[in-house]
């Protein structure tokens, strides 16, 4: 058994699935750090200020990118496998352009709806630049991950600056000073902005000599893909943030500050699914496209494997710790337990799943993912219209466990029908009745 183990470690896919999966590990608990020093930093309303900003500022940066941070991920990969620098060349400049553009428009509108609500000049400042860098990261990070390494693209996204920021946490913490949110958002983005230099720089490095390259388009094809990119990218930003927006209107910002943490402790299990998302877009495309259908799957199938193990432990530290992880933000976030559990429920639930949307907008299915992300918004939003009026807080949680369960199940039939593959962990259950079917069968036989 150790031999096995020790067989299944040294692979290089084990190797990297694992790797990936430990840095999004520690940035999770990064980001854990940054938001429980924040809220004790902070007053109750404070910290719901900031999380509703920080949410806004999440899927404004996602509107601006128009798609272009999922195209290059899908055409950078097609392209590297045909060899055509000229198509490369031409995506990428495409992309920068297109992004930039929309992107100051999507700040102008932040900015706009900020003063009209009476926000003072600094947050208003804060809040744009902090949108802007964050796009800029999000943009950097897959074509770091494509063309340099999975850390120089998530390692400068959501660890590095991290570490800065919850030291300067530590420090207002020990000096028992009270930060206002636009200070923190202000820190977080200069912070950020360090990790984009740094892409930027490895990923000029990466590119290959295009001086004597001519750029060259496939216009229609890269605006039919960026369209469905761009809408599947805001649906699933409002899955994300949109929760925390709708809490802060419908009740206070005290509760959706409790919601804003109860809901990214239960993201254990979506960064589970993010490290997935992220190996898998490194390595899936490029099997694809080379038609290296064996080695395809076994890498969904390892990935299984990782992800089953992962459920069950997080699964397990939730329903065992999640007081004393709640009790981290302030004693009020302890009572909200229940809260975290169904919370926690929904996201286990979008891991088990596997990469079924990945492996749908990465192999050009894009279009059928979208009907399904609109859905689980739109029925999101019904529920917490009918649930939080009578249950509270606990009533957004349903709901959004509730719809993000149903994405799941149609995501995976979708991805089995249309790609002929099952990324979920069931698909172990059937690869085991495989072998014991032929394990029977041989002892059958004569002479067995």
């Amino acid at each position: 058994m150790i031999e096995t183990i020790l067989q299944f470690l040294r692979r290089d896919v084990t190797r990297g699935v694992v790797g990936t999966i430990l840095l999004k590990v520690g940035s999770g608990t990064l980001a854990f750090a940054l938001f429980s020093l924040a809220a004790r930093t902070m007053s109750p309303d404070g910290f719901g200020i900031f999380a509703t900003w920080l949410s806004v500022s999440q899927i404004a940066a996602v509107v601006g990118l128009v798609g272009q941070e999922s195209l290059l991920v899908r055409f950078l990969n097609e392209y590297r496998v045909k060899d055509r620098p000229d198509l490369t060349k031409g995506v990428l400049l495409s992309s920068l352009g297109v992004s930039a553009v929309a992107m100051l428009v999507a700040i102008g509108a932040i900015a706009i709806v900020a003063s009209m609500r009476g926000d003072g000049w600094l947050l208003i400042v804060a809040v744009s630049a902090y949108t802007a860098v964050s796009a800029g990261l999000m943009l950097g990070s897959q074509v770091a991950r494509s063309l340099v390494s999975i850390l120089m693209g998530e390692g400068n996204r959501e660890f590095f600056w991290r570490v800065a920021v919850v030291l300067f946490l530590l420090a207002v913490l020990f000096g028992h000073r009270q930060l206002d949110p636009a200070e923190l958002i202000a820190v977080i983005t200069i912070a950020m902005s360090i990790g984009l230099v740094t892409q930027i720089a490895a990923v000029a490095q990466a590119l290959p000599d295009f001086r004597g390259t001519v750029a060259r388009s496939e216009t229609s094809r890269w605006r039919s893909s960026a369209l469905h990119f761009w809408i599947a990218s805001i649906l699933e930003a409002a899955n994300q943030s949109f929760d925390v927006i709708l809490v802060h209107w419908m009740l206070d910002p005290a509760t959706a500050g409790i919601y804003f943490a109860a809901s990214r402790l239960a993201n254990i299990f979506a960064m589970l699914s993010a490290a997935l998302y992220s190996f898998g877009a490194r390595r899936l495309p490029s099997l694809y496209f080379s038609k290296n259908h064996r080695e395809f799957e076994q890498t969904l199938k390892l990935m299984a494997e990782v992800t089953a193990f992962c459920v069950v432990s997080g699964l397990l530290l939730i329903w065992v710790g999640g007081p004393h992880l709640l009790n981290l933000f302030g004693p009020h976030f302890a009572a909200q337990h229940w809260v975290l559990i169904v919370l926690a429920i929904g996201t286990a639930v979008q891991a088990a799943g596997g990469p079924s949307a990945a492996i749908l907008q990465l192999t050009g299915h894009e279009r059928i993912y979208v009907p399904v992300v609109a859905a689980n918004v739109a029925l999101r939003l019904v529920g917490f219209l009918v649930l939080i009026p009578w249950l509270g807080v606990l009533g957004a949680a349903i709901s959004a466990t509730a719809s993000l369960a149903l994405a799941t199940i149609a995501l995976n039939i979708l991805c089995r029908r249309r790609t002929g593959v099952d990324p979920s962990i069931l698909a172990l259950l059937r690869f085991s009745a495989w072998k014991r079917r032929a394990y029977a069968v041989r002892a059958a036989e004569p002479g067995e």
